[in-house]
């Protein structure tokens, strides 16, 4: 039993290397081989080597190799066209157009970039009193809630006998801008994945367009 334990740990601290031969400085005694030549009467076929080793003669050099750097960044002057472009694109008048889609979805084109587009539609819904109950600029939308009356058949008997008013009716929509080349569009979704009844979509965009 002990001598079993003992050959155990001879091996563990040898690593078993009388046992297996070691491979990784093999590639230090390989030789070169000629390249395979295919004989013409089988197939003209020119083999070239995919990795050839160039054949590098004369002495290495003994200076020390100095590592190239990139050229630094020079960041634009502010009278530069490049640096301008934003603020000129920012200056742009706002237009929009009432459109629809080729399934006939009311959408609302802006022909200004997405972050002025995001900003301006932030201040449209607060002119018109939209309440915005969360927001997402990464995925670009605003989440809404309108107020509708509630109906007058959901008032019960006793609270109509004092002049009870029905609940109002909070409708969850939200309002998705889509940026493209030709501008940014603005579409209504009840939720994620389905778009709202086109006359609730229209009548909502028409409500941010006047006050855009």
């Amino acid at each position: 039993m002990r001598l079993g334990v003992l050959l155990v740990s001879l091996l563990a601290l040898n690593g078993c290397s009388w046992l297996f031969h070691d491979r990784s400085n093999d590639y230090l005694n390989s030789k070169i081989q000629p390249n395979i030549q295919v004989p013409s009467d089988v197939a003209k076929v020119s083999l070239k080597p995919q990795l050839p080793i160039p054949d590098v003669k004369g002495e290495l050099k003994t200076e020390e190799f100095v590592l190239p750097r990139p050229t630094p960044l020079v960041l634009a002057d502010s009278d530069e066209p490049a640096s301008t472009s934003l603020s000129e694109l920012s200056q742009v008048e706002l237009e929009t157009n009432l459109l629809k889609d080729g399934n006939g979805t009311p959408i609302l084109r802006l022909n200004i970039e997405f972050a002025r587009a995001w900003s301006e539609l932030g201040e449209a819904l607060k002119k018109a009193d939209i309440n915005i109950t969360d927001l997402n600029r990464s995925i670009g939308t605003y989440y809404i809630e309108l107020v509708k009356p509630g109906n007058p058949d959901d008032v019960g008997f006793w609270s109509g006998l004092f002049g009870g008013e029905p609940e109002p009716i909070k409708v969850p929509l939200q309002v998705k801008l889509n940026q493209a080349r030709s501008g940014v569009y603005i579409a209504i979704h009840e939720d994620a994945e389905n778009l709202a009844e086109d006359a609730q979509a229209q009548s909502l965009l028409e409500k941010i367009q006047d006050n855009l």
